[in-house]
């Protein structure tokens, strides 16, 4: 689970708070009212920038951060050991508490403020700073400083990363809303050939009601095996709906006529013949009778006709 700055923030200031609290209640028990006056205080001033920075304040851990480095200066007891001070490591907690909640600019004001505002307790009270304990508190809210860097540039990377993340995913998204797209477009662009397809083969194998049960189906171009199907298909189909019992197959239309289109022809009124249909050629010319002729292609069980008009009344 991933922490925001803004929820450590406002964990920073309720264990401030609850401290403070805690600390008000111990010394209240073995000091008294004034023992628990201060850290009571700063309990109630810590609930308050709590409850602002809740409702919207940006500013309110910067005050904090003041608010402690100032109580924290004055608060520790200076305690000489040979006329020397040294730095109570408990000033650390203001750099410490600014680590967690601002950045480094207000962490080395916050440590700037405490370290002056303790050396000036001491040089007044008429003590030396110990020098050695001053140099690790300067070392320490240094390493402190490099931990916010490194945590910063931890933060600044994660972030870049999952800006990155962002943006491949929203690219994955629009390639796939494009994908679906073109597939959409696509589908439809074949839907629209399936059709232009059907009714190119209506239109190639059309099969027109002439009269009652009387079934005309003109054949117009070259009759190769495949359209020899597709006829056959139709035929059929259209005679067994309509329940016609005769089928006019015209082949004025057709270019050429040799063995391959005859046989095609031969099958379609065979079919045709199986459902009851009486089937009549029309249209012969006399180029094609003569090629019939030559290929000795057997025509005996097809009636033929001249014309759509004279099949009809045979």
């Amino acid at each position: 689970m991933m922490i925001t700055q803004r929820q450590v923030t406002i964990g920073a200031l309720a264990i401030v708070t609850g401290g403070n609290i805690l600390f008000s209640i111990l010394l209240g028990l073995n000091q008294g009212v004034s023992g628990a006056a201060v850290p009571g205080i700063s309990a109630i001033i810590d609930l308050v920038l709590l409850i602002a920075y809740l409702r919207g304040w940006s500013h309110a851990p910067n005050v904090l951060i003041v608010i402690v480095s100032v109580t924290a200066a004055f608060a520790l007891n200076i305690l000489p050991r040979d006329g020397v001070v040294g730095i109570p490591m408990a000033l650390l907690f203001p750099a410490a508490l600014a680590l967690a909640m601002t950045t480094p600019p207000w962490l080395i004001a916050g440590a700037i403020l405490t370290a002056a505002i303790c050396s000036a307790r001491v040089f007044t009270s008429g003590f030396a700073l110990n020098v050695v304990e001053f140099i690790v508190y300067v070392m320490l809210v240094g390493i402190l400083l490099l931990a916010r860097a490194v945590l910063n540039a931890t933060v600044q990377q994660a972030n870049e990363l999952r800006r990155r993340a962002e943006q491949a995913q929203a690219r994955t998204e629009e390639q796939a809303r494009a994908l679906e797209a073109a597939n959409a477009a696509q589908q439809a662009q074949l839907d629209e050939q399936r059709r232009l397809l059907d009714l190119v083969a209506t239109l190639e194998t059309p099969a027109i009601t002439l009269a009652n049960g009387v079934l005309f189906a003109p054949i117009v171009g070259h009759l190769d095996s495949r359209r020899s199907a597709r006829l056959t298909a139709r035929l059929l189909k259209a005679a067994h709906d309509q329940r016609a019992h005769h089928v006019i197959i015209d082949i004025s239309g057709v270019s050429t006529v040799d063995t391959a289109v005859a046989q095609a022809l031969i099958n379609a009124a065979q079919a045709l013949k199986l459902l009851g249909c009486r089937v009549t050629l029309s249209g012969i010319s006399s180029e094609v009778a003569l090629t019939l002729t030559q290929q000795d292609v057997p025509l005996r069980d097809i009636a033929t006709a001249r014309s759509p008009q004279e099949a009809l009344t045979m």
